[in-house]
């Protein structure tokens, strides 16, 4: 399994749904979405998924680009990230919210705009590339796969601006390792009743 090659593309909209059902079960126990959406709560897979699913709509639809991993035709990791370039729709924004605020609750959407508004205090978002979403398929970890489109993303975002920084955050700190062999280092940390999240930076 672990010789096979490995191809990293470009992932269109008509593979939103596989998509979609890989970061549900790859973001099932993230620490930031289950803050943002109440896991304590009856209804969370839902929540997730409902989620996952208008954000990744939205990304397509305002035609930021994304990356699949594959392996023996399998869809084994995706990555959603919008390049500094991009100029997102205050208009689009806003029926994004309303979409999550139906399916997931105005105290949902309330946490996801909290953590929206608090950028790191040195770096303006509109000077850095984002990396969105970046999961691999439960049961493909330990592949590197990861870090194969992990390389990918960066190397994308680099031939749109060579002289950008990328940025991402992260709830859970185990991965802070992982993201510091890429070239990362934590820029903020913001602390909320029931979350940690860090704010890292290519350096």
């Amino acid at each position: 399994m672990h010789g096979t090659e490995l191809k990293v593309t470009s992932l269109p909209h008509p593979f939103l749904e596989a998509a979609l059902a890989l970061l549900n079960s790859a973001f099932e126990q993230d620490p930031t979405l289950g803050w943002c959406l109440f896991a304590e709560s009856a209804g969370f897979d839902e929540r997730r998924a409902h989620y996952l699913e208008c954000y990744l709509k939205y990304h397509y639809d305002a035609r930021m680009p994304a990356l699949g991993a594959w392996r023996n035709d399998d869809l084994v990791a995706v990555s959603y990230f919008a390049p500094a370039s991009c100029r997102e729709s205050p208009y689009m924004l806003a029926a994004l919210g309303r979409d999550i605020a139906i399916g997931c609750g105005a105290s949902s959407l309330s946490r996801i705009d909290l953590l929206r508004e608090t950028p790191s205090s040195n770096t303006p978002d509109s000077d850095c590339s984002r990396i969105e979403f970046i999961g691999v398929a439960p049961g493909r970890q330990g592949e590197g796969i990861g870090s194969a489109l992990l390389r990918a993303t960066l190397s994308h975002l680099r031939d749109i601006d060579p002289s950008g920084k990328i940025s991402l955050e992260t709830g859970e700190p185990r991965n802070i390792p992982f993201y510091g062999r890429h070239g990362f280092s934590v820029k903020a940390c913001m602390e909320y009743a029931g979350l940690t999240q860090y704010r890292l930076e290519t350096i």
